[in-house]
Formats: C-alpha cells, sequence, structure tokens
C-alpha cells in the first residue's frame, strides 16, 4: 500500500513539473534527458529546398510513366477491342484511356504535381508521336505483347527511325 502511495505521489510530482509555467523543458527520470514541452514549428516541418540539379531526373521519370500509360492504353485497344488501323478516332481512344490511366496511376504514386503533371503530358505525346519506334527496335518482343497483325501493321505503315504527327510521318 505505501508503494502505491509514493507511486501516485511521484506521478503528480511529475505532473506537476510538467505543468509548470516556468520550465521551457522538464526533466523526465526514467529517460534521463530533458524534454522540451513546446517544439518550434520549424523544427517539426523543414522547408523544402530546391535542389536545380534534380530537376531532370524526375523530369525523365514523370515522362516515362506517361508514355507507359499510352501504351496500356494502345494495349487495351488493340488486344481487347481488336481496332487496329490508326484513325483519328483510335487515336482520340489511346489519349482518353491513357489520360485515364494516369490520372489513376499518378494518384497512387502521389505524382501529381503541376510539373510532374506537365512531363507526364510530354511523355504522352512522345509515345503518341514515336512509339511506334519501339516494334522496330524490337519487333518479336512488341508482336507478343501487343498482337502480330498490329506489329505488321506498325511494320507496314512507318519507316524505322520516324515521327508520326497527325497523320504524316517524317522520317530521318
Amino acid at each position: 500500500m505505501a508503494n502505491t502511495k509514493q507511486d501516485i505521489n511521484d506521478f503528480n510530482r511529475r505532473i506537476k513539473n510538467i505543468n509548470n509555467p516556468r520550465n521551457k523543458s522538464y526533466y523526465d527520470p526514467d529517460l534521463k534527458m530533458h524534454i522540451p514541452k513546446r517544439v518550434p514549428r520549424d523544427k517539426i516541418k523543414k522547408p523544402k529546398v530546391a535542389n536545380d540539379e534534380d530537376i531532370i531526373g524526375p523530369f525523365l521519370v514523370s515522362g516515362i510513366i506517361g508514355a507507359f500509360c499510352l501504351a496500356m492504353a494502345q494495349l487495351l485497344r488493340v488486344r481487347y477491342f481488336e481496332l487496329i488501323e490508326t484513325t483519328p478516332i483510335t487515336i482520340a481512344i489511346d489519349v482518353m484511356a491513357g489520360l485515364w490511366f494516369l490520372l489513376v496511376l499518378t494518384a497512387l504514386i502521389k505524382r501529381n504535381s503541376w510539373g510532374a503533371r506537365f512531363s507526364q503530358m510530354v511523355g504522352v505525346c512522345a509515345m503518341l508521336a514515336a512509339g511506334h519506334n519501339l516494334f522496330w527496335r524490337w519487333p518479336e518482343q512488341m508482336a507478343t505483347i501487343y498482337t502480330p497483325e498490329y506489329a505488321a501493321y506498325i511494320e507496314r505503315t512507318t519507316q524505322p527511325p520516324s515521327v508520326v504527327i497527325g497523320s504524316t510521318v517524317y522520317n530521318f
């Protein structure tokens, strides 16, 4: 019983020491250290420092994410809807599905700042214009991923190092 009374008195003494308005910190005998009562906000949250050296890396990663989302939209169109011909309607389907994939994926990985969105759109446009070059670089793998008919269509309608803008193919 006496031990319980001593524990309660020790507890009350600690609370009184913590609540004392003159103390900015208190000494905790169990931890054997001074514990501050209030911590300034700048010590809790340090301001973010913009590092000029790390601009290209995140830009490229976001661009690759955008290109990946458009590739998934094209895969969906070719594999499941079996729309092989490239028409303005299929391009619109690719872009809309790619943007939907992009919104979902970037919400999941929390890459949705304005700069990231811009570089993701650059990736979508780059994949839309030059994604067919992947079929020329790795024809067997792309025919396996998409369909052999789509790979044959791409090889029939484009040249190896080229860019497609609208319906015009520019060769390099």
